[in-house]
């Protein structure tokens, strides 16, 4: 009994603190704190499930299948050129996508030239 009775009083001490900063974000005219407080306790706590299916197609719910599918995922994605784990000290090669194209980067002749255009202005 004693332990409902601790708990409940955690949860009261969470609340008015809570409310607390609801209220001195409101007296502060932070609006944008203000409303996330509100909009997180409307909401209340939500449990987050981390599930994933396998190569199998079955659902996989253990932390570490999860993590370890995590890793194989990324494992992939940033696979070497050769595709063989190259841990001999020797330099990498890996292919990133991104949205931009890749531009070189400037010469010493492109930079000259930079620097005089801005001088004749």
């Amino acid at each position: 009994m004693n332990k409902n009775v601790r708990t409940e009083e955690k949860k009261n001490i969470k609340i008015f603190r809570r409310k607390k900063q609801m209220e001195i974000a409101y007296s502060d005219n932070e609006a944008k704190k203000f409303y996330r407080e509100v909009k997180s306790t409307r909401k209340g706590f939500k449990l987050q499930i981390l599930m994933l299916k396998n190569k199998e197609g079955k659902i996989v719910s253990n932390k570490e299948e999860v993590l370890q599918k995590w890793s194989e995922c990324y494992e992939k994605h940033f696979e070497l050129e050769d595709g063989a784990d190259n841990d001999g000290g020797e330099e990498r090669t890996m292919y990133l996508q991104t949205a931009e194209p890749y531009v070189e980067p400037p010469n010493n002749v492109d930079i000259e030239m930079a620097i005089s255009n801005l001088k004749n202005r």
